[in-house]
Protein backbone atom coordinates (compact mmCIF):
# COMPACT_ATOMS: atom_id res chain seq x y z
CA UNK A 1 0.00 0.00 0.00
CA UNK A 2 1.12 3.46 -0.81
CA UNK A 3 0.92 6.30 1.79
CA UNK A 4 0.16 9.83 0.35
CA UNK A 5 1.13 12.17 2.80
CA UNK A 6 0.16 16.05 2.20
CA UNK A 7 1.13 18.50 4.69
CA UNK A 8 -0.73 21.87 4.37
CA UNK A 9 -1.77 24.98 6.52
CA UNK A 10 -4.66 26.95 6.08
CA UNK A 11 -4.59 25.79 1.92
CA UNK A 12 -8.12 24.32 2.18
CA UNK A 13 -8.77 25.68 -1.11
CA UNK A 14 -5.48 24.10 -3.17
CA UNK A 15 -6.62 20.61 -1.53
CA UNK A 16 -10.16 20.77 -2.85
CA UNK A 17 -9.19 22.07 -6.41
CA UNK A 18 -6.08 20.74 -6.90
CA UNK A 19 -4.53 17.61 -4.62
CA UNK A 20 -7.50 15.63 -3.55
CA UNK A 21 -9.44 15.85 -7.28
CA UNK A 22 -6.09 14.57 -8.52
CA UNK A 23 -6.29 11.30 -6.39
CA UNK A 24 -10.01 10.22 -6.72
CA UNK A 25 -9.60 8.27 -10.37
CA UNK A 26 -6.00 6.88 -9.61
CA UNK A 27 -5.64 3.18 -11.38
CA UNK A 28 -3.86 2.13 -8.19
CA UNK A 29 -6.45 2.08 -5.77
CA UNK A 30 -4.61 1.14 -2.55
CA UNK A 31 -3.67 3.92 -1.25
CA UNK A 32 -4.25 5.97 1.94
CA UNK A 33 -4.14 10.30 2.45
CA UNK A 34 -2.64 11.37 5.55
CA UNK A 35 -3.46 15.14 5.76
CA UNK A 36 -1.37 16.80 8.19
CA UNK A 37 -3.08 20.03 8.84
CA UNK A 38 -1.19 22.69 10.82
CA UNK A 39 -4.30 25.32 9.63
CA UNK A 40 -5.38 27.91 12.17
CA UNK A 41 -9.11 27.04 10.93
CA UNK A 42 -11.57 24.04 9.75
CA UNK A 43 -11.49 24.47 6.39
CA UNK A 44 -9.58 21.83 5.31
CA UNK A 45 -12.04 19.76 7.59
CA UNK A 46 -15.16 20.88 5.87
CA UNK A 47 -13.10 19.91 2.35
CA UNK A 48 -12.33 15.89 3.38
CA UNK A 49 -16.24 15.96 3.83
CA UNK A 50 -16.20 16.58 0.10
CA UNK A 51 -14.28 13.33 -0.72
CA UNK A 52 -16.14 10.07 0.68
CA UNK A 53 -14.56 7.73 -1.83
CA UNK A 54 -10.83 8.33 -0.52
CA UNK A 55 -9.13 6.81 2.50
CA UNK A 56 -8.43 9.82 4.08
CA UNK A 57 -6.60 10.11 7.68
CA UNK A 58 -7.12 13.42 8.97
CA UNK A 59 -4.51 14.76 11.74
CA UNK A 60 -4.22 18.46 13.69
CA UNK A 61 -0.22 18.71 13.14
CA UNK A 62 0.95 19.18 16.67
CA UNK A 63 3.90 20.96 15.50
CA UNK A 64 4.70 23.67 12.87
CA UNK A 65 6.98 23.15 10.15
CA UNK A 66 7.87 21.44 7.12
CA UNK A 67 10.12 18.81 8.45
CA UNK A 68 8.55 18.30 11.68
CA UNK A 69 4.99 17.84 10.02
CA UNK A 70 6.87 15.18 7.69
CA UNK A 71 8.64 13.35 10.25
CA UNK A 72 5.44 13.26 12.43
CA UNK A 73 3.40 12.04 9.50
CA UNK A 74 5.37 9.37 8.66
CA UNK A 75 4.46 7.56 12.19
CA UNK A 76 0.62 6.95 11.30
CA UNK A 77 1.45 6.14 7.92
CA UNK A 78 0.86 2.51 7.17
CA UNK A 79 1.85 1.94 4.02
CA UNK A 80 5.09 0.44 2.49
CA UNK A 81 5.70 3.48 0.57
CA UNK A 82 5.29 6.81 1.56
CA UNK A 83 4.53 9.65 -1.36
CA UNK A 84 5.28 13.25 -0.62
CA UNK A 85 3.26 15.77 -2.27
CA UNK A 86 2.03 19.21 -1.90
CA UNK A 87 -1.19 20.16 -1.42
CA UNK A 88 -0.98 21.94 -5.16
CA UNK A 89 0.46 19.23 -6.44
CA UNK A 90 -1.83 17.44 -9.09
CA UNK A 91 -1.15 13.99 -10.23
CA UNK A 92 -1.76 12.12 -13.72
CA UNK A 93 -4.16 8.98 -12.80
CA UNK A 94 -1.42 6.60 -13.45
CA UNK A 95 0.86 8.12 -11.18
CA UNK A 96 0.71 6.24 -8.04
CA UNK A 97 0.80 2.79 -10.82
CA UNK A 98 4.17 4.34 -12.40
CA UNK A 99 5.54 4.56 -8.65
CA UNK A 100 4.86 0.59 -7.70
CA UNK A 101 5.89 -0.40 -11.07
CA UNK A 102 9.36 1.88 -10.67
CA UNK A 103 9.97 0.20 -7.29
CA UNK A 104 8.38 -3.40 -8.03
CA UNK A 105 10.77 -3.82 -11.03
CA UNK A 106 14.08 -1.69 -9.21
CA UNK A 107 16.72 -3.64 -7.04
CA UNK A 108 16.96 -3.04 -3.57
CA UNK A 109 19.05 0.20 -3.74
CA UNK A 110 16.45 2.41 -5.69
CA UNK A 111 14.56 4.12 -2.20
CA UNK A 112 13.44 7.06 -3.56
CA UNK A 113 11.62 8.03 -6.89
CA UNK A 114 8.80 10.52 -8.48
CA UNK A 115 7.00 10.65 -11.82
CA UNK A 116 8.48 13.14 -14.10
CA UNK A 117 7.79 16.93 -13.00
CA UNK A 118 5.64 19.51 -14.60
CA UNK A 119 6.02 23.30 -12.98
CA UNK A 120 4.09 25.86 -13.53
CA UNK A 121 6.60 28.97 -12.49
CA UNK A 122 7.37 30.49 -15.01
CA UNK A 123 10.55 32.96 -14.95
CA UNK A 124 9.86 36.38 -15.98
CA UNK A 125 12.05 37.52 -18.24
CA UNK A 126 15.87 36.49 -20.18
CA UNK A 127 17.23 38.69 -17.84
CA UNK A 128 16.78 37.69 -14.69
CA UNK A 129 16.48 33.80 -16.10
CA UNK A 130 20.53 34.56 -17.14
CA UNK A 131 20.56 35.83 -13.35
CA UNK A 132 19.22 32.30 -12.07
CA UNK A 133 20.93 30.62 -14.77
CA UNK A 134 24.05 32.15 -13.52
CA UNK A 135 23.24 31.02 -10.05
CA UNK A 136 22.93 27.64 -10.15
CA UNK A 137 26.10 26.76 -12.84
CA UNK A 138 28.21 27.14 -9.89
CA UNK A 139 25.69 25.17 -7.63
CA UNK A 140 25.32 22.36 -10.21
CA UNK A 141 29.17 21.66 -10.34
CA UNK A 142 29.17 21.43 -6.15
CA UNK A 143 26.69 18.62 -6.51
CA UNK A 144 29.03 17.13 -9.43
CA UNK A 145 25.77 15.88 -11.45
CA UNK A 146 27.12 12.98 -13.43
CA UNK A 147 23.48 12.39 -14.81
CA UNK A 148 22.80 15.81 -15.84
CA UNK A 149 19.54 15.32 -14.11
CA UNK A 150 19.40 18.73 -11.73
CA UNK A 151 15.75 18.53 -12.32
CA UNK A 152 13.21 16.75 -14.35
CA UNK A 153 10.93 18.88 -15.72
CA UNK A 154 8.35 18.12 -18.63
CA UNK A 155 7.12 20.91 -21.26
CA UNK A 156 3.89 19.99 -21.54
CA UNK A 157 2.03 23.10 -20.84
CA UNK A 158 4.17 25.01 -23.52
CA UNK A 159 5.75 27.20 -20.62
CA UNK A 160 9.02 28.20 -20.57
CA UNK A 161 10.48 26.10 -17.63
CA UNK A 162 14.20 25.61 -16.75
CA UNK A 163 16.13 23.08 -17.23
CA UNK A 164 13.96 20.97 -19.59
CA UNK A 165 14.69 17.36 -18.62
CA UNK A 166 11.60 14.67 -19.44
CA UNK A 167 13.86 11.42 -19.71
CA UNK A 168 13.38 8.99 -17.08
CA UNK A 169 16.08 8.04 -15.30
CA UNK A 170 18.83 8.25 -12.48
CA UNK A 171 18.62 11.33 -10.44
CA UNK A 172 20.96 12.64 -7.19
CA UNK A 173 17.78 14.40 -5.58
CA UNK A 174 14.02 14.87 -5.64
CA UNK A 175 11.94 17.99 -4.97
CA UNK A 176 9.21 17.45 -1.79
CA UNK A 177 6.45 18.42 -4.09
CA UNK A 178 6.44 15.07 -5.83
CA UNK A 179 8.72 12.36 -3.91
CA UNK A 180 8.11 8.95 -3.02
CA UNK A 181 10.36 6.32 -0.75
CA UNK A 182 10.18 2.97 0.22
CA UNK A 183 9.65 2.86 4.24
CA UNK A 184 13.39 1.13 4.69
CA UNK A 185 14.79 4.92 3.78
CA UNK A 186 13.53 6.25 7.21
CA UNK A 187 15.35 3.87 8.82
CA UNK A 188 18.93 5.32 7.82
CA UNK A 189 18.04 8.93 7.75
CA UNK A 190 14.83 11.51 8.79
CA UNK A 191 13.96 14.85 7.38
CA UNK A 192 16.36 17.52 9.11
CA UNK A 193 15.02 20.11 11.67
CA UNK A 194 17.69 22.14 12.18
CA UNK A 195 16.68 23.90 8.45
CA UNK A 196 13.62 25.14 10.76
CA UNK A 197 15.96 27.36 12.50
CA UNK A 198 15.40 30.61 10.32
CA UNK A 199 11.38 29.76 10.18
CA UNK A 200 9.13 26.33 9.90
CA UNK A 201 8.90 26.40 6.43
CA UNK A 202 12.32 27.21 5.51
CA UNK A 203 13.83 25.40 1.85
CA UNK A 204 15.48 22.78 0.88
CA UNK A 205 14.76 20.06 3.41
CA UNK A 206 13.82 17.72 0.78
CA UNK A 207 17.41 18.34 -1.11
CA UNK A 208 18.75 17.85 2.07
CA UNK A 209 16.96 14.38 2.88
CA UNK A 210 17.30 12.68 -0.99
CA UNK A 211 20.71 13.90 -1.47
CA UNK A 212 21.60 12.55 1.51
CA UNK A 213 20.24 9.09 0.55
CA UNK A 214 22.15 9.24 -2.46
CA UNK A 215 25.50 10.18 -0.75
CA UNK A 216 25.00 7.08 0.99
CA UNK A 217 24.67 4.49 -1.94
CA UNK A 218 21.00 4.63 -2.62
CA UNK A 219 19.19 5.19 -5.99
CA UNK A 220 16.70 8.01 -6.41
CA UNK A 221 14.66 8.05 -10.41
CA UNK A 222 12.77 9.50 -12.28
CA UNK A 223 9.52 6.85 -13.77
CA UNK A 224 8.85 6.04 -16.89
CA UNK A 225 5.61 6.82 -17.12
CA UNK A 226 3.00 9.26 -14.95
CA UNK A 227 3.44 12.88 -14.32
CA UNK A 228 3.18 15.45 -11.35
CA UNK A 229 2.42 19.29 -12.09
CA UNK A 230 3.62 21.89 -9.00
CA UNK A 231 0.99 24.79 -9.27
CA UNK A 232 1.92 27.10 -7.12
CA UNK A 233 -0.78 27.82 -5.58
CA UNK A 234 -1.14 31.19 -3.62
CA UNK A 235 -0.63 31.18 -0.03
CA UNK A 236 2.26 28.93 -0.03
CA UNK A 237 5.49 30.03 1.51
CA UNK A 238 5.49 33.57 2.35
CA UNK A 239 7.70 35.48 0.17
CA UNK A 240 9.76 37.26 2.28
CA UNK A 241 13.92 38.23 3.93
CA UNK A 242 12.93 35.60 6.20
CA UNK A 243 12.43 32.36 3.44
CA UNK A 244 15.23 34.59 1.32
CA UNK A 245 17.43 34.09 4.28
CA UNK A 246 16.45 30.46 4.80
CA UNK A 247 16.88 29.52 1.55
CA UNK A 248 20.62 30.90 1.64
CA UNK A 249 21.10 29.16 4.39
CA UNK A 250 19.85 25.41 3.31
CA UNK A 251 22.22 25.82 0.27
CA UNK A 252 24.95 26.62 2.93
CA UNK A 253 23.80 23.90 5.40
CA UNK A 254 23.90 21.07 1.98
CA UNK A 255 26.93 22.19 1.20
CA UNK A 256 28.95 22.06 4.73
CA UNK A 257 27.37 18.67 5.70
CA UNK A 258 26.88 16.63 2.29
CA UNK A 259 29.35 18.09 -0.09
CA UNK A 260 32.62 19.57 1.95
CA UNK A 261 33.59 16.63 4.19
CA UNK A 262 34.13 14.31 0.71
CA UNK A 263 35.61 17.67 -1.57
CA UNK A 264 37.14 19.97 0.48
CA UNK A 265 37.89 22.58 -2.90
CA UNK A 266 34.01 22.92 -3.49
CA UNK A 267 34.45 25.90 -1.33
CA UNK A 268 35.24 27.71 -4.21
CA UNK A 269 31.78 26.86 -6.02
CA UNK A 270 30.17 27.68 -2.85
CA UNK A 271 31.78 30.87 -2.71
CA UNK A 272 30.91 31.33 -6.70
CA UNK A 273 27.23 30.54 -5.38
CA UNK A 274 27.89 32.87 -2.49
CA UNK A 275 28.23 35.74 -4.42
CA UNK A 276 25.98 34.73 -7.15
CA UNK A 277 23.64 34.73 -4.72
CA UNK A 278 24.05 38.18 -3.46
CA UNK A 279 23.91 39.76 -7.31
CA UNK A 280 20.66 38.60 -7.27
CA UNK A 281 19.32 39.64 -4.06
CA UNK A 282 20.72 43.39 -5.10
CA UNK A 283 19.44 43.19 -8.67
CA UNK A 284 16.22 42.06 -7.77
CA UNK A 285 15.77 44.96 -4.90
CA UNK A 286 16.42 47.32 -7.39
CA UNK A 287 13.99 46.19 -9.78
CA UNK A 288 11.30 45.89 -7.59
CA UNK A 289 12.18 48.33 -5.59
CA UNK A 290 11.91 46.78 -2.33
CA UNK A 291 14.86 45.49 0.18
CA UNK A 292 13.42 42.54 1.52
CA UNK A 293 16.08 40.27 -0.50
CA UNK A 294 18.82 41.95 0.30
CA UNK A 295 18.26 41.94 4.29
CA UNK A 296 17.51 38.26 3.83
CA UNK A 297 20.81 37.91 1.58
CA UNK A 298 22.60 39.40 4.97
CA UNK A 299 20.51 37.67 7.86
CA UNK A 300 21.36 34.19 5.70
CA UNK A 301 25.28 35.35 6.20
CA UNK A 302 24.62 36.59 9.66
CA UNK A 303 23.08 33.15 10.29
CA UNK A 304 26.31 30.98 8.15
CA UNK A 305 28.51 33.24 10.56
CA UNK A 306 26.88 31.45 14.07
CA UNK A 307 26.91 28.28 12.40
CA UNK A 308 30.56 28.05 11.26
CA UNK A 309 31.30 29.76 14.89
CA UNK A 310 29.51 27.33 16.77
CA UNK A 311 31.20 24.27 14.71
CA UNK A 312 34.54 25.64 15.65
CA UNK A 313 33.54 25.89 19.21
CA UNK A 314 32.30 22.19 19.10
CA UNK A 315 35.67 20.68 17.24
CA UNK A 316 37.74 22.61 19.91
CA UNK A 317 35.89 20.91 22.55
CA UNK A 318 36.53 17.84 21.27
CA UNK A 319 39.75 18.55 20.33
CA UNK A 320 40.46 19.27 24.12
CA UNK A 321 38.64 16.70 25.78
CA UNK A 322 40.69 14.13 23.51
CA UNK A 323 44.16 15.62 25.60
Amino acid sequence: MISIIIPTKNRAEALEKISLPSLVNQTYKEFEVIIWDASDNEGVLRVIENFPELNIKYFKAPRIGTSSQRNDAINKASGEIYYFIDDDTELSNDALEAILEEFSSSNDEVVGCSPPLISSNVYEGPFLKRISSFIWKPFTLIFCLPYQSHYRIVKRSGAPCWPAKDTPGLVQWLQGCSMAFKKEAFKIRSFDERLQNLGPYAKAEDVVFSYGLFKQGKKLLITRKGWAKHHFAPGGRPQSETLHASALFSIYFIWRSLIWPENPCSVVCFFLFLFGFFLQSLLLSIFRRNLWRLKGFFIGLKAIRSSELARRTTMDQTMKNRE
